[in-house]
């Protein structure tokens, strides 16, 4: 039975503990956040012990992997914990905001040689995955365009969350550029971005967005699009489609349910699931299934520090083109590393 140690009890903490809880392989041992009634709650749900700090948890020598989802701005220091006292990590992206010093705490990783998975948990969505080996099978020829919308749900995240989190680009927006290159198994060469403040002006009062699109050209010389808002009234709001020389296929959008009713001549469906926790909860959980797979198998492919590093490079493209209204080349961001 492995016993794992997690850092950060907030939302998504919660989720990562239910994962936990979930694979027979494990047991949620040990739990720290710097806010004590976060801790607490979590601690008396599992049976967990309550560390005094992260440092505690790193250097337990019964605990024997570590999940990260402190605060961004945490995040370096406790993936770089973790990694010295030897402890495997299943860790939220970014490793950190800036891209410089998210590159240098890389390097530092790469030495470390312990199992680091970043937590791109939308590669294991059912669909999404079905999708794409659909496409390394050749089922719609040579991909001409990709077409990604992620909007919603219908919240607005508060202004300390909005300050710390980096930006659109680099926190909602990025999960689907790591979708690109994971689908198509390539890299960008050229990324294009504009970004717009229209559903909520306190998104703009914090200095970021809440719409945005990206293009990006492809090495192939196929076209990703990414249509991104952080609000949908109507719900949460998730599709990917594929148009190739033979054919298209999408991972379409979930309701709630499939009930169907025709009234007159309208068919009512069941409208869109008001959480993306409603779609992705369950891949999550088929997530961190694959961080336990990989402790056994390190071959197991899986979101690695470099998938990390390279959709941050990738966002960071955006933000700049965002910003000055620019086409910005990939190799131009890389040349900074």
């Amino acid at each position: 039975m492995l016993r794992i140690g997690l850092i950060g009890c907030g939302r998504i903490g919660r989720v990562h503990s239910l994962s936990v809880d979930r694979n027979r392989k494990c047991v949620l041992a040990a739990v720290f956040d710097p806010v004590d009634e976060q801790a607490k709650s979590v601690a008396e749900q599992f049976g967990s012990e309550i560390a005094g700090s992260a440092e505690e948890v790193f250097a337990a020598s019964n605990i024997d992997a570590v999940i990260i989802a402190s605060p961004t701005g945490n995040h370096k220091e406790h993936f770089l914990g973790a990694a010295r006292a030897g402890k495997p990590v299943y860790g939220e992206k970014p490793i950190d905001n800036n891209l410089q010093s998210a590159n240098e705490a890389v390097k530092e990783l790469r030495r470390c040689n312990v199992p680091i998975m970043i937590g791109f948990n939308r590669r294991y969505d059912r669909d999404h995955a079905e999708l794409r080996a659909e496409i390394k099978n050749g089922a719609i020829g040579r991909v001409q365009t990709m077409q990604l919308a992620s909007r919603g749900p219908n919240s607005v995240p508060s202004p300390s969350y909005l300050r710390g989190s980096g930006g659109f680009y680099r926190d909602k927006c990025v999960h689907f550029i790591d979708l690109v290159r994971w689908i198509a198994g390539e890299d960008p060469v050229e990324i294009a971005a504009m970004g717009s403040v229209i559903a909520d002006a306190s998104v703009g009062e914090a200095g970021d967005v809440d719409t945005a699109g990206i293009m990006m050209r492809m090495a192939s010389g196929s076209i990703a699009h990414i249509d991104n808002a952080r609000r949908a009234v109507y719900g949460y709001d998730d599709r990917i489609e594929i148009f190739g020389t033979a054919g298209l296929i999408e991972s379409s959008r979930k309701r709630r349910g499939n009930v169907m009713q025709i009234r007159g001549e309208s068919v009512v469906l069941e409208g869109l699931p008001k959480d993306s926790f409603a779609r992705y909860s369950e891949s999550y959980a088929a997530a961190f299934d694959a961080f336990i797979a990989m402790l056994d198998d390190r071959h197991k492919e899986v979101p690695t520090i470099e998938d990390g590093l390279m959709a941050q490079a990738i966002a960071e493209a955006a933000t700049i083109s965002g910003a000055e209204s620019r086409i910005v080349p990939l190799k131009e961001i890389l040349a900074t590393l």
